[in-house]
């Protein structure tokens, strides 16, 4: 049976309880996603189109290993500050949809991205 995202926070939490780590706000947490994000964005950064796609099939493992890394910090961090990603996603979820139905393609802010 498929994890949901429900399953995901719970698990995590399960796991913080275990390890007798604490789950209050940490600003650590924000750090460490801000890390995993850096660490994968070095893959593709400065890169044409061209490349990106490349790179990103040559070193999927890689990007598989970052999100994965990412999601259970997220869900750490969303533990800690008492928040249900689901509810999360689905309430952002509307707002972007409804903003980039209108609008088509989606805005890069960096060059080359």
């Amino acid at each position: 049976m498929p994890t949901t995202i429900k399953d995901a926070q719970k698990a995590v939490k399960d796991f913080a309880i275990r390890n007798n780590w604490k789950d209050v706000p940490n600003v650590d947490k924000f750090d460490h996603l801000h890390e995993e994000l850096i660490e994968m964005s070095q893959h593709l950064r400065y890169k044409d189109e061209e490349e990106r796609i490349k790179i990103a099939k040559e070193k999927k493992e890689i990007f598989k290993d970052g999100i994965g890394d990412l999601f259970f910090a997220l869900c750490r961090l969303a533990n800690q500050l008492d928040v249900d990603v689901e509810d999360a996603f689905n309430m952002v979820k509307k707002e972007i949809f409804a903003k980039y139905d209108k609008k088509g393609k989606e805005i890069n802010l960096v060059k080359n991205a």
